[in-house]
């Protein structure tokens, strides 16, 4: 029996069951193994004490690769949790029943329950750890409590801070990145190195981070990056007459940053109420903003193509009542559509999550506990994949 994930690619030689010589029902093996691959992580590790050969199966990195790709290609919400510091949720619960209060799993392994989220990629978090003593990374996979080893410090003394960071997954290298800005802060103004910027990259499963050349415009408004295509993204203020808003893209395999243009009719920076911002819906990589009557999201079918750009949702302002008292320096924080059309979305400004359905026009509220200090809450898709850090 064999199954594929490239060519000559083979998950499990044996048979999971032997054939019934006594003319009973079964299942062929090979159906078994699809099955199994379109079931949960969760319920996956769960299944591993079924038998030996259960075992053997769901423990083979290409049945994990496998299982992967399936669940990226699902639709539905069965494989996806909404994350944050220290939890998660699963989504199917927060979105089919609003109102009744969801518990959250919490994650094993991690010690120290004040780390950032600071982004998420094939179901992998980069969690930060600000303890001055610490300011490391790690990649963890909350789905099997898998952590890689931590970063080396980034901040090197207590008078610098970290003000951008992305995290992504290098598929030319098959490595998994991280992209921090750190900036001097404290000290004489008149000190050499007050205010000076430094751009680092690190490469889970190495020893060092390696300083790279800037970022082309000095603050973006988002201070996480958003992952897309090998690419980690931000919104910034291009300082041109007339200003206008764009996107930098920074390639994770060649290192290399370039510009990605927003639609002609929405670079202009007069029209927005609050900031515009970037997230990720089905693989493609979003623009949000309000204008003065709508919310609007714009999606980019086809990364870089600048033709690609279509509107995907225009909400009246009248229906979100929380966009009143909306500050010009906060953004939306778009994180989730599902396929019968409700967004899950978030205020940066505040820590109150909002379910709001296009075809009814109903907003509710994911009846969930949130600590006030969430930064940036993630959306992941359980897997069973370990990396060879």
């Amino acid at each position: 029996m064999y199954l594929c994930h490239r060519q000559n690619d083979t998950v499990c030689t044996q048979p999971v069951f032997e054939l019934n010589t006594n003319n009973q029902p079964f299942l062929p093996s090979e159906l078994i193994v699809e099955i199994l691959l379109r079931l949960p992580a969760r319920s996956l590790l769960q299944f591993r004490f079924v038998c030996k050969l259960w075992k053997t199966l769901i423990s083979d990195p290409k049945f994990a690769n496998k299982h992967l790709l399936i669940s990226i290609a699902d639709p539905s919400m069965s494989h996806q949790r909404l994350a944050f510091s220290d939890c998660s949720y699963p989504l199917n619960s927060l979105f089919e029943n609003p109102s009744t209060r969801v518990i959250p799993d919490r994650f094993n392994g991690l010690e120290n329950d004040q780390n950032y989220l600071l982004g998420s990629c094939n179901g992998f978090l980069c969690i930060y750890d600000p303890h001055p003593y610490q300011c490391n990374m790690i990649m963890y996979n909350p789905s099997i409590g898998l952590k890689s080893n931590s970063s080396p410090k980034i901040i090197p003394s207590p008078d610098w801070e970290m003000l951008y960071e992305g995290f992504g997954y290098d598929h030319v290298n098959d490595k998994y990145r991280v992209l921090a800005v750190v900036e001097h802060v404290d000290g004489d103004s008149d000190d050499e190195d007050f205010g000076e910027l430094l751009t680092k990259i690190y490469t889970f499963g190495e020893d060092s981070w390696r300083t790279i050349q800037d970022l082309p415009y000095a603050h973006p408004i988002q201070k996480y990056g958003k992952y897309v295509s090998g690419t980690l993204n931000w919104v910034a203020h291009r300082w041109i007459f007339p200003t206008q808003y764009v996107i930098i893209s920074f390639d994770l395999d060649k290192e290399t940053y370039r510009d990605v243009l927003l639609p002609p009719t929405i670079r202009d920076c007069n029209d927005y109420m609050c900031s515009p911002s970037l997230c990720v819906l089905n693989d493609c990589l979003c623009l949000c903003f309000v204008n003065r009557t709508h919310l609007v999201v714009w999606s980019m079918k086809e990364y870089r193509v600048v033709e690609s750009w279509t509107k995907l949702i225009n909400i009246p302002r009248d229906k979100l009542i929380f966009l009143n008292s909306i500050d010009p320096y906060s953004f939306i924080d778009l994180l989730f559509i599902s396929e019968n059309g409700v967004v899950l979305l978030k205020v940066s400004s505040s820590s109150q999550l909002f379910l709001y359905n296009l075809n009814s026009g109903v907003l509710d509220h994911p009846f969930i506990s949130i600590n006030h200090d969430v930064f940036d809450p993630q959306i992941y898709r359980e897997n069973l994949i370990s990396p060879p850090w």
